[in-house]
């Protein structure tokens, strides 16, 4: 299932066994009561929910609200690459689909070490498809999507019983090489 047109998508990577690429998206109308929804799960002294750091029952506890929220996860899934190139593939895939969908725009969650080749490699590809796209590269604790990508990538990179729980909020799986 593509983006639907106007969405806002939220994305974040995780890169331990395989590389996930995981984008949340959200139409514009739900933003607000989705963003609400998360802040509330947030501890005093938290600033974001980063999913690895949390217990497994509260991890349990997170997906099972992020389920009732009105949003689309698609995973992309590369294995056997250098994380570099899983993740320009990645990358090319989902702002194909992003342009393809016209979304109203790309949130990054950003990795410091990698921002400068990000843009590079985001340039290359609209370039290449001749078009243009608004997106940003942003700190985790931004935009409170960013934390659902977080959660199924982690849940996705941990397989089991949490790749089971978080299949509620993914509706599309894609497989590159």
């Amino acid at each position: 299932m593509a983006f639907k047109r106007a969405d806002k998508v939220f994305v974040d990577e995780s890169k331990e066994r395989g590389y996930f690429l995981v984008a949340t998206s959200s139409e514009i109308s739900t933003l607000r009561h989705s963003d609400k929804a998360l802040k509330k799960l947030l501890k005093p002294s938290q600033r974001r929910l980063h999913f690895k750091s949390e217990s497994d029952s509260r991890r349990r506890e997170i997906l099972s609200l992020m389920s009732r929220l009105d949003l689309s996860v698609t995973v992309f899934v590369c294995q056997g690459l250098s994380e570099k190139e899983a993740r320009a593939l990645c990358l090319k895939a989902l702002i194909g689909m992003a342009v393809d969908s016209e979304i109203f725009s790309l949130v990054i969650e950003r990795d410091e070490s990698i921002v400068q080749a990000d843009r590079r490699v985001i340039a290359g590809i609209l370039l290449a498809q001749e078009t243009s796209l608004p997106y940003s590269l942003v700190g985790p604790h931004e935009h409170p999507l960013l934390w659902v990508s977080d959660a199924v990538a982690w849940s996705f990179n941990s397989g089991g019983d949490w790749l089971r729980r978080s299949s509620p909020i993914v509706d599309e799986v894609i497989y590159l090489t």
